[in-house]
């Protein structure tokens, strides 16, 4: 039965994938080449961003994969990471009273995460206000 509950929820989640681009990200990637470059930069780059539901949010929060490791945790802002061979991979989850974005960061290596660490967050804790529209 949890094999199928798990099935069910794993085609209900990849059937509702798609790569959001907000106003607040935009902003981010138009400021990056002065700070932390995402396109100039090879060693850095956005891989994909998307809206998650409430069910998928409940889910990931109840659920963490177990190869994520969590970098920081604030009301507003999650940021884990895992490494996918050398690369590292940052999923970083950004909430409002309405929505979650998830994006998925990809670093070249453990050297380059360290380096960017810092201030890839405060971009990011910076950003928040951007997302925040009026009810």
């Amino acid at each position: 039965m949890k094999s199928f509950i798990l099935g069910a929820f794993s085609v209900f989640f990849l059937s509702g994938c798609t790569v959001y681009r907000s106003e607040g990200r935009k902003q981010f990637e138009d400021q990056a080449p002065t700070k932390v470059s995402t396109s100039g930069n090879p060693s850095f780059q956005l891989k994909s961003c998307k809206n998650e539901g409430r069910l998928e949010t409940w889910f990931n929060e109840e659920f963490p994969s177990q190869t994520y490791e969590l970098v920081i945790a604030e009301n507003d802002l999650e940021i884990w990471r895992t490494h996918r061979g050398e690369k590292v991979e940052v999923k970083a989850l950004q909430k409002t009273s309405r929505t979650t974005q998830s994006c998925i960061y990809e670093f070249a290596n453990d050297v380059v995460w360290n380096l960017y660490k810092e201030q890839f967050i405060r971009e990011l804790e910076n950003n928040m206000m951007t997302l925040e529209r009026p009810e």
